[in-house]
């Protein structure tokens, strides 16, 4: 740790310490009692929900976007319907027999907060908007990219010919014509093969090319959240704005990017009030300056990202604060580059595997409030396995085999740059490199050099290919084990590039597809599961490393606070009493 954190962890610790000695600062005046203030370290990319990918972008439009269904308060992972009327089954005929058909019925009434209506024109509209990529060249700068969720709608029906026609002209425009780009987009999108058919006004129907148990689940996400036609076009992703024609329970009063944004209560909402007419959030540069801000009163909840430490003082000051911990499904994990060389050779992702020492950055770092992680798929989650844990048992040793395998010793290094990003993950990451290089290198066949860059720059870098090894992390889409298997390791739907490792085992894809046509928790889809991890295990594309909590801090007053494993942090269910 870095003596200038150390420093800023004492004068915190000193703080939350004068709090409790009934010194307590305060920077700001108090906010009025229908405002709540909230402060986080993350930072949104876009507000449009076909483009939305990263946590603070979904958490804004889970706040203020009706999606179709959603998660249960009651914090237990299930689904209840929130634009549609149902949740649909097989049971209920909402799913067809065949798992090719889901029928959708819509509730009356739902409108943007211009009082245009959500039915089912709208609906479809937004779905396809959510699989079409843009290829145009008209626009500057060009847009010539699929945004970055369509992949996850690649089961619906002719969209995988149109998903991989457009990446195919996007790579090698020489091979692949926009003539039929256009006709596999017709064929989606109207012709008699379309993905999703209008039926009436409140009934559409997701017609799939294959059977995806998980798409029920894809409902709740925000990238099939319907969209206001007149704000949101087909011919572009919206950039960021004051305003993304709300239908949720919150609309954007302001929003200023990298400093605050302010909620405030949407009237034409058809579901119960936020319980508050306002609130605020802030985003803070690192988590010293959130960890101040939750101290001296500024704030009157931190979420996302306190580090260890400061979490630790405010838990300690009952008195004064409120600290709450729940589980979390989200990742962290190391990403090789399996196209470049030489990390195209599983014997060196393999020795890294063996190398790696998660006991030392649990304990170090995180003061043993996360968990080690031996598989892609979440410790709790259906299909789970401990395949890291089996077959890698921390082995110098082995380690050392294996890069002497792959052509490296002592006197010829493997040399690398491992890339991480140092505020997107909190103040920690910069820890977590040092003890993987750490780790490494006790090897003494391995030399590692740490570099960083801020995400924004990050993200596009190791979509590019630029980086061999880096830092990554994954909260879920949907709370389902295809989650943790298909993006990350899906070559033919491009999940894999999307990554930045580019892993293709086309056995494993087979796996993938077919797990996803296997009821949700049956042996069989747990076999097929523990397949798939087996080859995770064997091939390394990426490294698990360690499973996060979340952390919570807020002042006494608070109420309302929800932590479930869907990561859904609910603006509207908090209140000042």
């Amino acid at each position: 740790m870095s003596r200038r954190l150390v420093a800023v962890i004492a004068v915190i610790v000193i703080l939350i310490a004068a709090v409790g000695a009934g010194a307590y600062i305060v920077l700001t005046a108090p906010a009025a009692r229908n405002v709540l203030v909230v402060g986080t370290t993350e930072r949104e990319e876009t507000l449009d929900p076909a483009d939305a990918y990263n946590y603070m972008s979904v958490n804004f439009l889970q706040n203020t976007m009706a999606t179709l269904l959603t998660y249960n308060q009651s914090g237990d992972g299930s689904l209840i319907p929130m634009l549609l009327t149902v949740v649909p089954t097989t049971q209920n005929g909402g799913i067809s027999s065949d798992g090719l058909t889901y029928t959708l019925h819509l509730r009356s009434g739902a409108t943007f907060e211009d009082g245009a209506p959500i039915n089912a024109s709208t609906v479809k509209y937004s779905i396809d908007r959510s699989v079409k990529a843009l290829l145009d060249n008209a626009v500057t700068p060009p847009e010539t990219r699929l945004s970055v969720p369509s992949f996850l709608l690649d089961p619906i029906r002719s969209a995988h010919a149109y998903l991989e026609n457009f990446t195919n002209r996007v790579e090698d425009p020489a091979n692949t014509t926009q003539q039929q780009v256009d006709q596999t987009w017709a064929n989606y999108s109207t012709g008699q093969a379309q993905g999703v058919e209008v039926v009436d006004a409140t009934t559409v129907k997701i017609h799939m090319g294959r059977p995806w148990s998980p798409m029920v689940l894809l409902l709740a996400f925000t990238s099939l959240a319907p969209v206001n036609p007149t704000v949101f076009k087909t011919d572009a992703f919206k950039p960021l704005a004051s305003s993304i024609s709300a239908s949720g329970p919150y609309r954007i009063d302001t929003f200023v990017s990298g400093e605050r944004a302010e909620l405030v209560r949407n009237p034409r909402y058809f579901g119960a009030p936020a319980a508050m007419e306002r609130v605020v959030i802030r985003f803070y540069s690192d988590s010293s300056a959130l960890a101040i801000a939750m101290a001296t009163g500024e704030i009157d909840v931190a979420y996302r990202n306190l580090n260890p430490e400061a979490y630790r003082a405010f838990s300690t000051n009952t008195a004064n604060f409120k600290a709450q911990q729940g589980t979390s499904a989200v990742i962290r994990y190391l990403v090789f580059n399996n196209r470049t060389a030489p990390f195209n050779d599983k014997r060196v992702r393999q020795a890294f595997a063996y190398a790696v020492n998660r006991t030392s950055i649990v304990s170090t770092v995180f003061l043993d409030s996360v968990d080690p992680l031996y598989s892609l798929i979440p410790s709790g989650m259906f299909g789970h396995t401990d395949v890291f844990k089996t077959r890698y048992s921390r082995n110098i040793a082995a380690a050392q085999a294996l890069l002497t395998q792959a052509g490296f010793s002592t006197t010829n290094k493997l040399r690398f740059t491992l890339w991480y990003t140092p505020v997107r993950y909190g103040s920690t990451e910069a820890d977590v490199a040092t003890l993987v290089k750490q780790a490494l290198e006790q090897t003494g066949m391995v030399s590692v050099t740490l570099q960083s860059q801020e995400w924004l720059v990050y993200r596009q870098s190791f979509r590019l290919g630029q980086f061999s090894v880096f830092l990554l992390g994954w909260f879920p889409d949907y709370l389902d084990p295809d989650d943790y298997t298909y993006p990350f390791l899906h070559y033919a739907s491009g999940g894999s590039a999307s990554f930045g490792s580019w892993y293709q085992n086309d056995s494993v894809d087979t796996l993938i597809n077919l797990q996803a046509t296997q009821p949700i928790a049956s042996t069989q889809r747990a076999q097929t599961l523990s397949q798939i991890q087996d080859a995770l295990a064997n091939d390394v594309p990426y490294l698990p490393l360690w499973q996060t909590s979340q952390q919570v801090v807020y002042k006494p007053s608070i109420s309302g606070v929800i932590l479930d494993q869907s990561q859904f942090f609910r603006y509207f269910t908090l209140r000042v009493s």
